[in-house]
C-alpha cells in the first residue's frame, strides 16, 4: 500500500521528488547544496535520510522500505594488469544506497521516460498497461531480472510525457486570440508586404510558428514551385493564344509596328509579321477575334479551305510554330535561372507572397460549446483546435513534449530502451564503477553517505 500523497510538491518545504512536474523542476532549481553545519552526527543522517527518502520511493512507507535495503552494496573495478598502479577514480559505493528500488517495475518505467512519475507509472501497471515479456504485469513491485523486456502502451506513453490536452473553452479562447494576431499581421503584410518579408525572413527559425519547414525544405519547395509554374505556363503558350494575344495588341494601337509586340521580345518582328499577312489578306479575324475564331483558324483542315486562304494559314501558323516554340524556350530558361541554389541562405522576395495571405474569421464560442466539429481553423501552422486537433485523443494533438521535458531527459545506463515501440530491456542491476554510479539521483556523494550510515546503523 503506497505512502498517501500529501502536498507533494509543496513549494515551500521544497523537497525533490522522482516526478517531471514543473514545481518539482522549481525546487531542484532553487535547492541549495544540502548543508550539515553545527548538526550532531544524527541530525546530519537524519536531514540525509530526509532529504534522499523524499526522492527515492517516495510513495514507500518507512518499515517498507527498510524491508527491501541491502547493506551489501554492489560494485566493479577494472583490474590493472600493468601492475603501473595508476592513479584510479574512487567509486562512489554510498551512492547505492538506494539501488534495491531500480529493480522494481513501476521505478523502472519512470527511469524509461515511460511515465512522468512513479506514481504515474503505478497507475500504469494497476490498469493493466504494462507488460512484461509479454505477459501483463498488474504489481507495481515486480522485481525485474536481467534480460527482462517490459513495454507500456504508446498511448499511455504518450499521455505522460505529452502536453496536457486543454479544455475545449481554453481551446477557443486561445484560438481567438491566436485570429486576432494573424489578421493583423495580414492586414500590415497587404499594406508593406516587402517589409513584412523581410521581417519574416530576419526571425531566426524557431522562433517562425507559421515556418513549417527548414531552409532547405523551403528551397525545394520554392524551385518546385518554379518547375510547375514552367511547365503550366509552356502548356498555356499554344498558337491560338499567341495569335489572340497579337490580335489583341494591335487593335489597342493606332499604327501597328514591331513596337506594339514588344512583350514578345525578339520574336516582335515575326509578331507583326503575323498580323501584316492577317491585315494585308482583310482577314474577319483583324476586327472580330476571339480565343474560338483563333483556334478554328488554327485548327481548320486544307480541303475546306481555297488555295488562297491555304497559303495564308500555312504562312501564319508556320510563324506562331516559331514564335510558340522560342517563348516555351524561353520560359524554361527564365524559370532555370530563377531557381535558388541549395546553399541559398533566404528565399527572395515575390509578389504572391501576400496575396495568398487570407484573414481568418472569429470563431463562435457558443456554437463550438455545443458541437465541437463545427469549429473550422485553417492557420498556416495549426488545423483544428488549439491542442484538440483529434479530439477522441487524451493528450495535445498533434502530439507536443510536455514543458520542461529536457531537464527531466537522463536515460539509465543498466536499461536500454526503444522510444518506437515503447519497450526497453532491463539489462542488469545498477552498480557503481569508478567515479561513477548507475543510480540516478539529485543528491551529492556526502549526502548519500550519510543516509546508509543512517540505515546500516554501524556506520562504513
Amino acid at each position: 500500500m503506497p505512502r498517501k500523497t500529501q502536498n507533494l510538491n509543496s513549494l515551500s518545504r521544497g523537497r525533490v521528488r522522482a516526478s517531471m512536474n514543473k514545481y518539482n523542476l522549481f525546487n531542484l532549481y532553487k535547492k541549495d547544496k544540502v548543508s550539515f553545519d553545527r548538526l550532531t552526527l544524527f541530525q546530519q543522517k537524519w536531514k540525509a535520510k530526509a532529504e534522499t527518502r523524499a526522492y527515492h520511493g517516495e510513495h514507500l512507507t518507512e518499515s517498507r522500505w527498510k524491508t527491501l535495503f541491502n547493506p551489501s552494496l554492489e560494485s566493479v573495478a577494472q583490474l590493472d594488469a600493468s601492475l603501473k598502479g595508476s592513479r584510479v577514480q574512487p567509486t562512489p559505493m554510498v551512492l547505492q544506497t538506494y539501488a534495491a528500488l531500480e529493480k522494481r517495475l513501476e521505478l523502472a518505467v519512470f527511469r524509461s521516460m515511460f511515465a512522468s512519475s512513479v506514481r504515474q507509472a503505478r497507475q500504469f501497471i494497476l490498469g493493466g498497461h504494462v507488460s512484461v515479456n509479454g505477459v501483463v504485469i498488474k504489481h507495481p513491485s515486480f522485481p525485474l531480472q536481467a534480460g527482462d523486456i517490459f513495454n507500456v502502451k504508446p498511448e499511455k506513453v504518450l499521455l505522460a510525457m505529452g502536453r496536457v490536452k486543454p479544455g475545449l473553452e481554453q481551446s477557443v479562447k486561445v484560438d481567438n486570440k491566436q485570429i486576432i494576431v494573424w489578421n493583423k499581421y495580414v492586414k500590415s503584410a497587404k499594406e508593406n508586404p516587402r517589409d513584412v518579408w523581410e521581417l519574416k525572413q530576419a526571425k531566426p527559425e524557431s522562433l517562425d510558428t507559421t515556418r513549417t519547414e527548414n531552409n532547405a525544405q523551403s528551397i525545394k519547395s520554392f524551385n518546385d514551385k518554379l518547375d510547375k509554374d514552367m511547365i503550366r505556363k509552356q502548356k498555356e503558350t499554344t498558337r491560338e493564344l499567341i495569335l489572340t494575344r497579337i490580335l489583341t495588341l494591335a487593335s489597342k494601337q493606332e499604327e501597328v509596328d514591331e513596337k506594339a509586340f514588344k512583350e514578345f521580345g525578339s520574336q516582335a518582328k515575326k509578331c507583326h509579321d503575323v498580323y501584316n499577312l492577317l491585315f494585308d489578306s482583310k482577314h474577319d479575324m483583324v476586327e472580330n477575334f476571339s480565343i474560338e475564331a483563333s483556334t478554328e483558324f488554327v485548327n481548320k483542315k486544307k480541303p475546306e479551305m481555297d488555295a488562297g486562304e491555304k497559303h495564308l494559314t500555312s504562312s501564319v501558323k508556320q510563324i506562331l510554330g516559331e514564335i510558340q516554340k522560342v517563348t516555351v524556350e524561353s520560359i524554361r530558361v527564365k524559370a532555370q535561372e530563377s531557381k535558388l541554389p541549395e546553399d541559398a541562405k533566404t528565399i527572395p522576395f515575390t509578389s504572391q507572397f501576400a496575396e495568398n495571405l487570407k484573414t481568418h474569421k472569429k470563431l463562435n464560442k457558443d456554437e463550438i460549446m455545443e458541437n465541437e466539429a463545427t469549429a473550422e481553423i485553417s492557420l498556416p501552422w495549426q488545423t483544428g483546435l488549439f491542442g484538440r486537433q483529434d479530439p477522441t485523443k487524451p493528450y495535445f494533438t498533434p502530439w507536443t513534449p510536455r514543458p520542461f521535458l529536457g531537464a527531466f531527459a537522463i536515460l539509465p545506463s543498466h536499461i536500454e530502451v526503444s522510444f518506437n515501440t515503447c519497450h526497453a530491456i532491463y539489462l542488469r542491476d545498477p552498480i557503481a564503477r569508478p567515479g561513477h554510479s548507475e543510480v540516478i539521483t539529485p543528491f551529492a556523494e556526502d549526502v548519500h553517505e550519510r543516509a546508509y550510515m543512517y540505515y546500516v546503523r554501524k556506520g562504513l
